[in-house]
């Protein structure tokens, strides 16, 4: 994430923590003169378009108020049924799920895997495969995926 991302999740956080929500992700597009601000939020109760238009007004306040970006688009939305995982926390928020992995580098000349997530420990994800394991460094991961069951 950039300093602003960081900011903008950071604050943003703060707020709807309060409402049992949480920020998934949030990227901002590199077009400077009108960026696209995506922020992907969740609960455990799931997500309402209420939820949605919160944060959005909520992003929005913040962004007017640190002066941010003049003009820009903003979308908030769920993580919807094939969600991705951004981070350590959400491999742990979904161990025992299927997912989908793509790496940076390739393991044994594969990096595209499909797997139960085991176990998550210190950065490693464990994958259960059809037939065996895998350990995964999270900083490899380069995109990852729960699978619809």
């Amino acid at each position: 994430m950039n300093e602003i991302e960081e900011k903008l999740f950071k604050a943003l956080e703060e707020v709807i923590c309060t409402k049992g929500m949480r920020i998934v992700n949030i990227n901002i597009s590199n077009s400077s003169s009108s960026p696209s601000i995506k922020v992907i939020i969740d609960a455990a109760r799931g997500i309402s378009i209420d939820d949605c238009s919160f944060t959005s007004r909520l992003a929005d306040d913040l962004i007017k108020i640190n002066g941010y970006f003049d003009d820009y688009d903003i979308e908030v939305s769920s993580p919807g049924i094939n969600r991705q995982l951004f981070s350590v926390n959400d491999f742990i928020l979904y161990k025992g799920f299927i997912v989908k992995i793509k790496l940076k580098s390739a393991i044994s000349n594969q990096k595209n895997f499909i797997g139960k997530i085991r176990e998550i420990d210190a950065g490693n994800i464990k994958l259960e495969l059809d037939d065996s394991e895998i350990t995964i460094d999270f900083k490899n991961i380069k995109k990852a995926n729960i699978q619809e069951i």
